[in-house]
């Protein structure tokens, strides 16, 4: 399904006027992530913060979308806009983070269970000295890295690769890109529009599935579901199941 296709061009579009300016780096995940996992143990209290990304007095944003673009998408790239974590030591800044998974045979039938499976996993990341608060209803995420993080190399190489193990986990995902952005206020905000008309798709798969709600009329989400194929055709799947169960 091409449900994220116009956000994609964007979120690429954004990165080449970034590139342009010069505040991108880069590098490939190996397929192995070195950095110690703690998992019962995550917490990063404020005395300990090296760098704060995301708090709730900054702009902060963070979405997943997929996409069927395996000539496009480069599997295991972790794309850096601004400063990485070495360099912001002793910070706090807004903050951006974006999955964008290459994905094969996605649906109207298939489509929401992928995307809660999908979901989840952004979240199960617990790594030694990082700590993330994810707030998904408002596409927002709050993180700290801890000073001895900091001071052992800790670096978006590391997180992104965490984020792209898990992924590629999953039978359907072909590849997987990470996207940091540490830049400033503006270009987090610029990228959270997107993600704003993301969460608006989102928000409507999730009404159409959760609550089996067919009636456009008095739907929040009308000039969203109008607009947009794939949704359509996943409202009426599933009408169409509905309907078939009680005959």
């Amino acid at each position: 399904m091409g449900l994220f296709d116009k956000h994609y061009k964007k979120i690429t579009a954004y990165l080449n006027l970034r590139r342009n300016e010069g505040k991108i780096s880069g590098f490939f995940h190996n397929g192995r992530t070195d950095w110690p996992s703690e998992k019962n143990r995550n917490l990063v209290l404020g005395p300990d913060t090296a760098v704060e990304l995301g708090n709730p007095k900054d702009a902060s944003t963070s979405f997943l979308m997929w996409v069927n673009q395996p000539d496009k998408i480069k599997n295991n790239r972790i794309t850096v806009v601004g400063p990485d974590l070495q360099h912001l030591n002793g910070q706090q800044v807004s903050f951006g983070k974006i999955v964008i998974i290459d994905a094969s045979d996605f649906d109207a039938d298939n489509s929401y269970d992928r995307y809660r499976e999908m979901e989840l996993l952004r979240y199960d990341i617990h790594l030694k000295g990082y700590m993330m608060r994810g707030v998904s209803q408002y596409q927002r995420e709050w993180s700290r890295v801890s000073n001895e993080a900091i001071q052992h190399g800790f670096s978006f190489k590391h997180l992104g690769g965490a984020l792209i193990d898990q992924f590629s986990k999953i039978p359907y995902v072909r590849s997987v890109e990470t996207i940091f952005i540490t830049s400033g206020r503006e270009d987090v905000l610029e990228v959270k529009a997107v993600s704003d008309d993301v969460f608006k798709r989102i928000s409507a798969m999730n009404k159409m599935t959760e609550e089996l709600s067919f009636d456009c009329d008095t739907c929040d989400y009308n000039d969203v579901c109008g607009d947009v194929a794939e949704l359509r055709a996943m409202r009426n799947a599933l009408k169409n199941k509905v309907v078939s169960a009680h005959a």
